[in-house]
């Protein structure tokens, strides 16, 4: 026999079900997993919250909602509408280059660019006495034009050189915060090397509300990628070189042109977000100007499937927990900035974690009777073996108590020696006859042979 014989191999443990991809699944169903996933992170958000100022449940939830819709305070709703209008900016404008498939992650510099070259023009030609209309023109025009550049870098050297445009783009964000750092200490050469507030070139508020023209310039652009993603020979082009660049080849596309083509366009509305920072949101410049506004639209683009209505719903939903559990914190007495940062990402995790069962379903191997029948099955042997177990421990009982008898002492008195003699002696007399009836059975036997 082989050693391996003698091994005992142990059971072999399976799962009850297994993981399929799902070729496709209805819109009601999408949302009801959705609508699972965000109520669960707002619950979790509220017991977060309860967790880090205990007894602050009902108050979080209160000004989560005062902080989008009060009456009272209708600046805070035109701040998260224009929060929700600048993330839905930025991943309208790197939904093209991920629908193509080429992974621009670069949102976040082309941003900050955008943002330090319209604060530069409107620092100089407001101290000049340069009309608002004016900045604001050549404003929107540099920081477009500042963004097209920071995006055709990388969009040249993938489609002549095919070079990683995910690190190439990620590191031009660091080129950007530097470039920033490097201006302002040209710029302001002495004291606190701070760009400082500058109101020159300010967008005007439309009938009085603030951020209303920024919503506004927002909305339109949105509208008009709308359009061109689903209505143009353009867009259909990118939705052909994102599912296959050597099809797209075949019918005649031109990818190198539709790879610089789309760069340009995201480049140039991360530049518009830019100028929207600076011209009519924040009115300064600093290396954590985009807030990360540049990673968060690549998020709210791939949740959505670059689709717009959902890039919309999504980005109205982060700019909900930003701004909800920013007021919430400041109300309840815990750090803004952390406490917005935790919600927000609770929130991506949630929603990504849903993401699995939109994508995926979870299949049992055998019909629920195979189970039923199996568990039965279970439960009558662990029944047996309880019977048998009890069996034994009733035998065990039973020789314990045999070997427990008690020993009978004897009696040293005369009379019983008398007796115990004649037994032993009755013993003898017995086996001695026993022997001699054996020997003579023997000699019998030998005589007759």
């Amino acid at each position: 026999m082989r050693l391996a014989d003698n091994v005992k191999k142990k059971p072999h443990f399976e799962l009850p079900f297994h993981v399929a991809k799902k070729l496709d699944i209805s819109k009601k169903k999408y949302w009801i997993i959705k609508i699972i996933g965000f109520l669960s992170a707002f619950l979790i958000a509220g017991i977060v919250c309860t967790i880090l100022k205990p007894g602050s449940f009902g108050v979080f939830y209160a000004e989560m909602f005062l902080a989008v819709i009060n009456p009272n305070v209708p600046e805070r709703t035109m701040e998260f509408l224009a929060a929700a209008c600048l993330l839905a900016l930025v991943a309208f404008a790197l939904a093209p280059a991920f629908k193509m498939k080429f992974w621009n992650i670069g949102g976040e510099g082309q941003i900050l660019v955008g943002a330090l070259t319209a604060g530069g023009i409107a620092r100089f030609m407001g101290a000049a006495g340069v009309p608002d209309a004016a900045i604001i023109i050549v404003c929107l025009v540099s920081a477009v034009a500042a963004g097209i550049v920071w995006a055709l870098i990388p969009a040249l050297l993938k489609a002549f050189f095919n070079t990683n445009e995910t690190l190439f783009t990620l590191m031009m964000n660091y080129i950007a915060i530097g470039l920033i750092a490097i201006m302002i200490n040209v710029w302001v050469p002495s004291g606190s090397q701070v760009f400082g507030t500058v109101y020159a070139g300010s967008l005007p508020d439309l009938f009085g509300l603030k951020y209303s023209l920024l919503i506004v310039l927002s909305i339109v652009i949105i509208i008009l990628m709308c359009l061109y993603l689903k209505l143009t020979k353009h867009g259909y082009e990118i939705a052909v070189v994102g599912e296959s660049v050597n099809t797209a080849r075949y019918i005649g596309i031109d990818v190198k042109k539709v790879i610089i083509r789309t760069m340009i366009l995201s480049g140039a509305i991360c530049g518009f977000v830019g100028f929207l920072l600076f011209n009519g949101y924040h009115h300064t410049v600093n290396s954590g100007l985009a807030g990360g506004r540049g990673f968060t639209g690549v998020l709210i683009a791939w949740l959505g499937g670059f689709k717009p209505s959902r890039m919309i719903i999504y980005a109205l939903l982060v700019a909900f927990f930003q701004k909800g559990s920013s007021n919430a914190a400041s109300t309840v007495g815990i750090s803004k900035d952390n406490f917005s940062a935790i919600i927000v990402g609770i929130f991506f995790l949630i929603i990504i974690a849903t993401e699995f069962f939109v994508n995926y379903k979870v299949l049992l191997k055998h019909p629920l009777s195979y189970y039923k029948e199996n568990l039965k099955r279970k439960f009558s042997r662990k029944k047996a073996l309880e019977v048998a177990g009890e069996v034994e421990n009733i035998n065990e009982e039973e020789a314990t108590l045999v070997e427990e008898e008690p020993v009978v002492e004897e009696d040293k008195t005369p009379e019983a020696k008398k007796t115990n003699k004649k037994k032993s002696t009755t013993k003898k007399t017995s086996s001695s006859k026993k022997k001699s009836s054996s020997s003579s059975k023997k000699k019998n036997v030998k005589e007759e042979k």
